[in-house]
C-alpha cells in the first residue's frame, strides 16, 4: 500500500511540475512578446532600414493568410482601420526591425494584443501610409516573360551603389538589364494602375515615364527607347499596359543614346511630408516575379 501511495505522489508531483513548466513557458512567451511590442512602440522610424524594403514573398503571403483568417474568424474586426493586410505588414516590419527576409511574422495573438497600442503611435501611422503606397497597387513585373528561347532580363540589388554622372551620388533604384543589349527589344509594362504624371526627357533618366498609383506610390521607368503609341501626359493606365520599350537613353542632351548598356531603371517613390522618398525596388521585383505576363516574341 505504501508503495502505491509513494508512486501516486510521484505521479502527482510530475503532473504538477509539467503544468508548472507549461504555464511558465507560456508566461515567458507572453512576457517576451510584450517586451518586443513595447520596444517597437518606443522607437522612432529608422528611415535607412525602412527604405531598403527587406521582405520576401513567402512572408507577404503569410501576412495575407493571417489577415484573412482574422477577418473570417467571426470577431467584429472590420471596423478597425488597421486590421488589414497593410496594417499587419506595418506591425510585422516594425517588430522585425524592417527585415522580413530573416525575421518572423508575428502570430495573430501577438498582432491583436499589440496593434491597438502600436497603431496609436505617429511612427506606425506614417509607416502605414508608406507601405500602403508601395504594396497596395503593385500587380505585374515590369518586363513580360519572353517566349522559350528568347532573350531575358536580369537584375541584382544595386541599392545605394555609387554613381558618378552629374556628380557623386547613390543609385536609388534597380536596373533590369537586357541580355542581348538591344534597344527596343523588351517591352515595358506598368506595374500598377495609375496616372501618367511625368513623361519626356531627363538628362540622367533619358526618356522616362512616371506613374502615380491610386495609393500614392510613384513608379519611375527610365532610359526608355520609345513610348507606346498615343500615350501622353495625364493618361490613365492599367497594370500590365504597354508603356514603351527598353533602351539606353540619357546622360546627355535630349536624344543621347549609347552611354551605357540597354536597361530599364525602375524607381519607386513615396510621398512623405510633401517630398518624395525613394525605396529599394529590388525585393518588390522579387515578389512580382511570380506575376509576370507572358509575351510571344
Amino acid at each position: 500500500m505504501r508503495k502505491y501511495q509513494t508512486n501516486w505522489r510521484i505521479i502527482c508531483c510530475m503532473i504538477l511540475l509539467s503544468v508548472a513548466v507549461s504555464i511558465t513557458g507560456k508566461c515567458l512567451k507572453l512576457l517576451s512578446s510584450e517586451l518586443i511590442i513595447r520596444d517597437a512602440i518606443s522607437k522612432e522610424i529608422n528611415y535607412g532600414e525602412f527604405r531598403n524594403i527587406r521582405i520576401k514573398k513567402s512572408k507577404l503571403d503569410e501576412i495575407k493568410r493571417y489577415t484573412s483568417k482574422l477577418l473570417e474568424s467571426g470577431c467584429d474586426l472590420y471596423g478597425h482601420p488597421y486590421i488589414n493586410e497593410i496594417g499587419y505588414l506595418t506591425f510585422s516590419m516594425m517588430l522585425a526591425d524592417y527585415d522580413l527576409l530573416d525575421g518572423t511574422v508575428p502570430n495573430q495573438e501577438m498582432f491583436l494584443r499589440g496593434i491597438g497600442r502600436l497603431s496609436r503611435t505617429k511612427s506606425f501611422q506614417e509607416l502605414y501610409q508608406c507601405y500602403k503606397g508601395i504594396f497596395s497597387d503593385i500587380k505585374y513585373f515590369p518586363v513580360p516573360l519572353m517566349s522559350m528561347g528568347a532573350y531575358q532580363v536580369s537584375y541584382v540589388d544595386t541599392w545605394y551603389a555609387p554613381r558618378s554622372y552629374g556628380g557623386n551620388r547613390s543609385h536609388e533604384g534597380t536596373d533590369l538589364m537586357a541580355s542581348n543589349n538591344t534597344r527596343g527589344y523588351f517591352p515595358i509594362i506598368s506595374v500598377t494602375d495609375g496616372i501618367v504624371e511625368n513623361m519626356g526627357w531627363l538628362e540622367q533618366g533619358g526618356y522616362r515615364i512616371g506613374i502615380r498609383s491610386a495609393s500614392g506610390g510613384y513608379f519611375y521607368y527610365a532610359h526608355m527607347d520609345t513610348y507606346a503609341p498615343e500615350l501622353k501626359l495625364g493618361d490613365t493606365v492599367i497594370a500590365g499596359q504597354l508603356l514603351g520599350f527598353m533602351g539606353d537613353t540619357g546622360y546627355g542632351p535630349e536624344g543621347t543614346k549609347g552611354q551605357f548598356d540597354v536597361h530599364l531603371h525602375l524607381g519607386i517613390y513615396i510621398l512623405l511630408d510633401n517630398s518624395e522618398m525613394s525605396v529599394n525596388p529590388y525585393w518588390i521585383l522579387k515578389i512580382l516575379e511570380s506575376n509576370r505576363t507572358e509575351l510571344l516574341h
